[in-house]
């Protein structure tokens, strides 16, 4: 076989049969298995590892799943909006665990924490004024009604 060098080696190519300047048959002399041919095995052009091949034998590192605490605080976060804010409460708790486990272990979910406590934050503080709201106005009716208003 002869990969483009007058000499029949592998060596850099000489020209060859054919201008093409790269390893392989010139331009128009077929599509064959040289190193530039783009043949699917390797990268473009021949050269290093293709995209899912490790020649080591080590792989892709197994992916990063998502704390568990992350998920809870953001559902706790989100029912807490119609529950009168009592899951809120543990969402907040949930939130900071999982926060500072996600900080010591590198695990996934940072950003379902933070919305889990800003969700459970504003659960809280929307119904404490929801209620302080209530009983101002329950206050000024019974006011109302105990001076005859």
């Amino acid at each position: 076989m002869n990969y483009g060098n007058q000499s029949g080696g592998y060596g850099p190519p000489s020209g060859g049969y054919g201008s093409s300047g790269g390893y392989g048959p010139a331009d128009g002399y077929g599509g064959g298995g040289g190193y530039g041919s783009g043949n699917g095995y390797g990268a473009p052009g021949g050269y290093g590892p293709s995209g899912g091949y490790d020649p080591y034998g080590y792989g892709p590192p197994p992916p990063r799943g998502n704390n568990g605490m992350a998920i809870a605080a953001l559902i706790l976060g989100i029912s807490g909006l119609f529950l009168c804010g009592t899951t809120s409460i543990v969402g907040v708790v949930l939130g900071h665990v999982s926060l500072s486990q996600i900080k010591r272990s590198g695990e996934e979910g940072r950003g379902m924490a933070i919305a889990g406590l800003v969700l459970s934050y504003f659960g809280i503080a929307s119904w404490v004024v929801l209620l302080l709201m209530w009983f101002a106005a329950f206050g000024l009716f019974a006011g109302a009604v105990y001076t005859g208003l």
